[in-house]
């Protein structure tokens, strides 16, 4: 079974609403943008980052118009470096690839390891776009849903203003 199939499954299990979209694949945040693939929600970067020893692991989840400075968003959670994962973790821990990290893929995350921070801003946002593992779908649901489906699956959220 297809990773997003799982993600959908959980989405339905749940009793989340949600809507789904296929569209080409995206190559980054602002080709949603230029494409007209908003499908009138909020937009996101997911950057799924690590410290250097890889002892811990987070999924960041900002609005696309936000700059996210690692250096800045390091002392912000409290280390002291920052650096994207490499495809290998990415894979292991969230089933997906570069190119389509969004936060659905914390479903895969069993042992509750990724740390997710949230930009401040996106709190009770009634539509907010991510793809479910895969660049060529988007998903979209409520924000406050998505943060329920986080911390049922045991991970930790983390609020940071951008």
């Amino acid at each position: 079974m297809e990773e997003k199939e799982k993600i959908f499954g959980i989405l339905n299990q749940k009793g989340v609403p949600f809507e789904h979209y296929q569209h080409e694949a995206l190559g980054n945040v602002m080709e949603r943008v230029e494409k007209n693939l908003c499908f009138d929600a909020v937009i996101c970067k997911n950057l799924f980052v690590t410290t250097r020893k890889h002892d811990r692991v987070f999924l960041v989840m900002l609005r696309a118009e936000k700059r996210a400075d690692l250096h800045e968003l390091a002392k912000k959670m409290g280390t002291t470096h920052l650096g994207f994962a490499p495809p290998e973790l990415l894979a292991q821990m969230l089933h997906q690839k570069p190119g389509s990290v969004g936060p659905l893929g914390i479903l895969s995350d069993e042992q509750g390891r990724v740390e997710v921070f949230f930009d401040e801003s996106l709190k009770g946002s009634p539509r907010v776009a991510m793809h479910p593992s895969v660049n060529t779908d988007t998903v979209v649901l409520a924000f406050d849903d998505l943060e329920k489906l986080i911390r049922e699956n045991g991970n930790q959220i983390h609020y940071i203003v951008f």
